[in-house]
């Protein structure tokens, strides 16, 4: 995959990433986490597979992933078919990402540029910072090349066919940025990623903006991806992690915040004065 802004095709069309049990799947939302706490595992386990509670099912539910051929957008639901809510949840990330490389386009970015990408989402007024991700990533010295390790301990999901290939794909492309003469040891490039969730109908999409510079990242990039490592490397990951805010809930309550009760501004006014 080279550096350059995807077509619109390769942001709408998605490929098979396997699946895995529900008991051995955690979600990336909070929200979904606490909502599957509420219930038994087992239980769960029936609702998924079409059971009353009390009956046994025939098959263990699974979570299925699918990812988009830019590596971008990835898809965790337990249902074949979404509920029309989620599925339009999960198509106005799809617009919301393909504006956002028209935009990159435009200004002559690539798709890895971490300082274009923090601005955008910044500024944008559809994302809250939730979370400061750290992963230690270890590379072990085995068969599997250094790609396969770090595409699968970034997401579980995904161990093998077409999505593995884009998602190597893409951190070949990354390794050939922090190749190039133009980026010193402290340049930073990242990688956004929408994670569209889906437990039974309730439907979450959390983003996440991993970033690494050139000296953080030069033990992976000293050796081409695709080959196998006879040391083991360990590397720190970094990402942000936003809540995605979709378009109809910012008209639907936007409207509440135009008129501000007078208690509520003196309310304001004193907790301003509490910051120094």
């Amino acid at each position: 995959m080279k550096n350059a802004i995807p077509n619109e095709s390769q942001i709408q069309t998605f490929v098979d990433a396997g699946s895995r049990s529900l008991r051995h799947h955690t979600f990336v939302s909070d929200k979904l986490n606490k909502h599957r706490g509420k219930h038994p595992s087992s239980e769960l386990l029936l609702l998924g597979a079409g059971h009353d509670a009390g009956t046994s099912p025939d098959t263990e539910t699974g979570v299925h992933f699918r990812l988009n051929q830019t590596g971008n957008i990835f898809y965790a639901t337990t249902s074949p078919e979404l509920q029309k809510d989620t599925r339009d949840l999960f198509n106005s990330v799809t617009v919301l990402f393909a504006a956002m490389t028209k935009a990159l386009a435009d200004k002559k970015k690539t798709l890895f540029d971490y300082a274009a990408w923090t601005s955008l989402i910044s500024k944008s007024g559809y994302f809250i910072e939730v979370q400061k991700f750290e992963q230690n990533m270890v590379i072990e010295s085995s068969s599997l090349t250094i790609d396969t390790q770090v595409v699968q301990q970034l997401l579980p999901g995904i161990t093998s066919g077409n999505s593995m290939e884009i998602a190597k794909s893409v951190l070949s492309a990354i390794n050939g940025t922090y190749s190039s003469k133009a980026a010193n040891d402290e340049s930073k490039s990242g990688h956004i990623l929408f994670i569209c969730e889906e437990l039974f109908g309730a439907p979450s999409v959390t983003v996440r903006l991993f970033f690494a510079s050139k000296k953080s990242h030069e033990k992976i990039t000293a050796s081409p991806c695709h080959k196998t490592t006879s040391t083991t490397i360990e590397q720190v990951q970094q990402a942000d992690t936003f809540l995605f805010v979709s378009p109809d809930t910012i008209a639907q309550f936007a409207g509440r915040f135009g008129e501000h009760p007078e208690s509520y501004t003196k309310l304001i006014e004193k907790l301003s004065g509490l910051i120094t």
